[in-house]
């Protein structure tokens, strides 16, 4: 008799993998054959909840995403509004364990989106999401041009996202946030 098994801790499991995969041996290596070997399984182990390369990447940066708007949103809970656009660019740069692996995931996600539709209509959505994120906390934050801070900071996040994969060493976490948050600070307020 087949045993049962919970989809959400199987598909949290193979994200997991996915993960270690791209952690251990970098994004390139990231497929069903290798997820399934580091999961002990076989590949139907995978092929039965996630069917292309595209969706375990997709699957394991949805885990993050779940993960980080729960951040978020305890994070701002907890603030004036006025300090949302510093909060939302923190948490966007955030690096705990996952976080690095979890950017080239999206990385690779831009370099394929070109050849894999549901990667690029992924990358749109989030895309789209996290620039009305970081419009409403311009706004909150007092902007005198709450949208032109809105995409500056969304060029200086997705930026560093590039810039801390070719050079770590030189843009740290405390680095880029320097950067990004006096760039921001200098824009006019309301």
């Amino acid at each position: 008799m087949p045993r049962d098994v919970d989809p959400r801790q199987r598909l949290a499991d193979i994200a997991a993998a996915t993960i270690r995969v791209a952690r251990s041996e970098g994004t390139h290596a990231v497929t069903i054959r290798s997820v399934a070997r580091e999961l002990g399984g076989s590949t139907t182990l995978v092929t039965n909840y996630l069917p292309s390369r595209a969706a375990l990447i997709l699957n394991a940066l949805d885990q993050g995403r779940d993960r980080w708007q729960q951040e978020l949103a305890a994070t701002l809970a907890d603030l004036e509004p006025s300090a949302h656009l510093r909060a939302v660019t923190d948490w966007a740069l955030s690096s705990t364990t996952d976080d690095p692996v979890l950017r080239t995931l999206i990385l690779e996600i831009v370099a394929n989106a070109a050849i894999e539709p549901v990667m690029a209509e992924a990358l749109r959505h989030e895309s789209t999401t996290f620039e009305a994120q970081l419009r409403t906390a311009a706004a909150a934050s007092g902007f005198a041009d709450p949208e032109a801070v809105a995409d500056l900071a969304y060029l200086l996040i997705r930026g560093a996202y590039i810039a801390s994969t070719e050079d770590p060493e030189r843009w740290t976490d405390a680095h880029v946030r320097e950067v990004i948050h006096s760039t921001i600070a200098a824009q006019p307020r309301a």
